[in-house]
């Protein structure tokens, strides 16, 4: 698939990811989530994947991320979830980052390091400018917090 292929798919898919959200937050149920996903080929399903994970912020807790779900594994009502930790606090990689990224990565880390400590710019104004989470910056500052 060619990089203007991969884009129109994604643009393709948006709507519908987002759609198969706002049925997850409670506009829709089990039956719109399985006629959403029939009327996708593989290749869109497997697409649509990372879509959905595009649409997520990895710095968010795990409180915010499943905050709706208010449902225990047999459709009861139960408490919602409350933890501190982070989506990327439990991420699990099957593989890991490309060294292309973890060199920019390592690159934008260095710059978070010397803009906070040396120039004395607040987490949150690094944080926008290298257009990452705040909470990234503070793990990228405080690597031993």
């Amino acid at each position: 698939m060619t990089p203007t292929e991969r884009s129109d798919l994604v643009e393709r898919l948006l709507p519908i990811a987002a759609g198969l959200a706002c049925i997850t937050h409670g506009d829709g149920g089990p039956d719109d989530i399985a006629q959403t996903l029939a009327d996708l080929d593989q290749t869109e399903r497997d697409a649509l994947i990372v879509v959905l994970a595009a649409l997520v912020d990895p710095d968010t807790t795990i409180t915010d991320a499943l905050g709706y779900v208010t449902w225990d594994e047999h459709g009861r009502p139960s408490a919602p979830i409350r933890s501190p930790e982070t989506l990327r606090d439990i991420a699990v990689y099957q593989h890991a980052p490309s060294g292309v990224h973890q060199a920019l990565q390592a690159e934008q880390q260095m710059t978070a390091r010397v803009l906070h400590r040396q120039y004395g710019h607040a987490q949150t104004d690094v944080a926008r400018r290298l257009g990452v989470h705040e909470r990234t910056i503070h793990r990228w500052v405080n690597p031993a917090a």
